[in-house]
């Protein structure tokens, strides 16, 4: 399948978190243009009534809109209020008009994985600054200080809080093997963040086993349509869709409480790696399949208790321990 048909199909499997975002979106640039008109409007009733109390006598001759600024409110501060919100609705709207570009990422041959995904989140966050632009006019009122409202500029997924990791949409990520480097993508697993890498040629056979950890869903698969299960998940992951040779295996943090009741080796390639492939050398692939092998390993006692008679593991140490001080001469210790 070619990777542009691959990186759709990716997208689809993956939209109904991407739906949820572009709603919000909407929503928010809906309640913004909602404040901007109250804004304007407001400083237009205050000049209408600072025309009412001078009078009559007074049209044609003072500008009641000066007058306005003078004695009822700074006109310095109502500009920055409102050139906040005009900033704030056109970083929001720029956002919208991307559409699914804002969460496909083509990573160019030879480029960094990392910094590709670290540049499309970082212009997601510009949303989240826009919101927080937003939250500070408002809380801030008539006292509004412009030197003190947050940038509406992109925002480094370091810089975002919990809530705002919590709304984050996924993105699918189309990227060549010679270039397939995810364990810096470590960093960006908290909150709800999905990646879903679409994986074109060759690739390190166990590319994703190095981020598998406690919370974070991990799979490496053949089949496109299985990313629907990382869409499914409540915390944060990544996905790969590779081809031969390549592990498929998918490490699902809800499915027990051990790493190896949580990691399912489905295939291994039936040979070993022979050449370097994305900067990793034979010996390193072959580290990474042992890795893998390894944490999905079943222990010994998994099937039960200790054998009947079996000493337990405190009392192991505690005869070790006798053993080694039995050897030790302390009658020359002062």
């Amino acid at each position: 399948m070619p990777s542009d048909d691959r990186a759709r199909f990716a997208f689809d499997a993956v939209a109904g978190r991407s739906h949820t975002f572009r709603t919000s979106l909407a929503a928010t640039i809906d309640d913004v243009k909602g404040t901007l008109a109250a804004s304007q409007r407001s400083w237009d009733a205050r000049v209408t009534q600072a025309a009412a109390e001078l009078g009559p006598l007074a049209a044609g001759r003072v500008d009641a809109a000066r007058f306005a600024s003078l004695f009822l409110e700074p006109a310095s501060t109502n500009a920055a209020v409102v050139g906040t919100l005009e900033r704030a609705v056109a970083a929001l709207e720029a956002l919208a008009a991307r559409g699914d570009d804002l969460l496909r990422v083509p990573v160019a041959p030879g480029a960094s994985l990392y910094g590709a995904v670290a540049d499309a989140l970082a212009a997601i966050g510009r949303g989240f600054a826009a919101a927080r632009a937003v939250a500070h006019v408002r809380a801030a009122g008539r006292g509004a200080d412009a030197a003190l409202v947050p940038d509406i500029a992109a925002l480094p997924f370091s810089r975002w809080n919990r809530h705002e990791r919590q709304l984050t949409p996924p993105l699918v990520v189309e990227v060549h093997g010679a270039d397939l480097k995810p364990a810096a993508l470590a960093e960006f697993m908290d909150g709800r963040v999905h990646i879903a890498l679409v994986v074109d040629g060759e690739a390190p056979p166990a590319s994703l086993v190095r981020l598998v950890a406690p919370g974070t869903f991990v799979m490496q698969t053949h089949d496109v349509g299985a990313l629907s299960r990382l869409a499914k998940h409540a915390g944060p992951g990544v996905a790969a869709v590779l081809g031969d040779p390549t592990a498929r295996f998918v490490h699902d943090p809800t499915a027990g409480a051990s790493v190896w009741e949580r990691l399912a080796i489905e295939s291994l390639p039936e040979r070993p790696p022979r050449r370097p492939v994305a900067g990793l050398s034979v010996a390193q692939q072959v580290e990474e399949l042992d890795l893998l092998r390894g944490l999905a390993a079943r222990p010994a006692h998994a099937d039960g208790p200790p054998a009947a008679g079996a000493a337990p593991a405190s009392e192991h140490a505690e005869r070790l321990a006798s053993w080694l001080l039995s050897q030790v001469d302390l009658s020359e210790v002062r």
